[in-house]
């Protein structure tokens, strides 16, 4: 059956709909709003189908409009996507490659690999977009990069994860903290929930955590959660408090304030992965980077 809608009318069609309103519809896609009435007239008119009621004021959707609405968006969203990902592998036949990363992961694991692999293959261009967990995994659903390195912040079915390595979570204090003079390992319950800070929801850490149980009740009322890690790591050097981390993200061996100290009872370990689109094949460049990570991320940790 053929039909004069195309994505113009549905586009329209979303943005009335959304609004509320044909004037502020008009404003948000730069539309004259007699261009605007007629692209709906036109929609309506090829559906034989009234999707909106309209008055004075403000425009209500009819029970066609609300059935067809969902449609539209879908219809609107996949195309979309699908330029992206044109856009995204057209990019890639130059050379660019596209990672979502973590910071800690970017900071501690990736300059060595992407120095040895920039000398072997001068012609692919890696770019990093550093992120919280929640971020990167938004960057990776939506195509805006190859895959990520990160862990699962949520367990999307569409997203594939194939694990990389492991990463120890300690304690992060100040060297005359007295959780340095306790002899022993240091166990979760050796910390004081008044005086922990720990990373927001929205990041891989946090996640981390919130996967044992038993860490519930220490979790529930910290002293604070903060979003950057910077911010935690200076929280702790002040001695307001102390914070865990993943080591990745440990302060480094030239930092005279702070110490990272293991925990125990129980052990934690933050589990990093690739991630990338599932049934989506990688371009060759992508590949090739993928491999290289895959390859030597496990080697490199061993010598932090």
């Amino acid at each position: 059956m053929k039909t004069a809608i195309n994505l113009r009318h549905l586009r329209v069609f979303i943005a009335v709909a959304e609004a509320g309103n044909f004037t502020r519809a008009a404003e948000q896609l730069l539309l004259s709003q007699s261009s605007l009435t007629v692209t709906m007239r036109q929609l309506e008119e090829d559906l034989g189908v009234t999707l909106l009621n309209r008055t004075t004021r403000q425009v209500q959707m009819t029970a066609d409009g609300e059935k067809f609405l969902g449609h539209a968006r879908h219809v609107v969203e996949e195309f979309d996507r699908m330029i992206s990902a044109m856009h995204l592998s057209a990019s890639q036949l130059g050379g660019i490659v596209r990672v979502a990363v973590l910071p800690s992961v970017a900071i501690r694991l990736l300059p060595p690999i992407m120095k040895q692999f920039h000398d072997a293959n001068p012609d692919t261009r890696i770019v990093l977009r550093d992120d919280n967990a929640r971020g990167l995994h938004r960057q990776i659903r939506e195509n805006e990069v190859d895959f990520g390195i990160s862990n699962m912040w949520h367990d999307y079915p569409e997203l594939e994860y194939v694990p990389l390595t492991r990463d120890r979570v300690g304690v992060v204090c100040r060297r005359d903290d007295p959780l340095t003079k306790k002899k022993g390992a240091i166990s979760w319950h050796d910390l004081d929930p008044e005086k922990l800070f720990i990373m927001a929801s929205d990041t891989g850490v946090y996640t981390t955590l919130k996967e044992r149980p038993e860490l519930d009740n220490l979790l529930a009322t910290p002293a604070g959660e903060v979003l950057v890690m910077v911010t935690l790591l200076e929280m702790a050097r002040a001695g307001l408090g102390v914070t865990v981390l993943p080591e990745l993200a440990k302060p480094s061996d030239i930092d005279s304030d702070l110490v990272f100290l293991p925990l125990v009872n129980p052990v934690v370990e933050r589990k990093l992965c690739l991630i990338r689109r599932r049934n989506e094949p990688l371009s060759t460049g992508a590949r090739k980077v993928w491999e290289a990570l895959r390859g030597r991320i496990p080697k490199v940790i061993e010598t932090i």
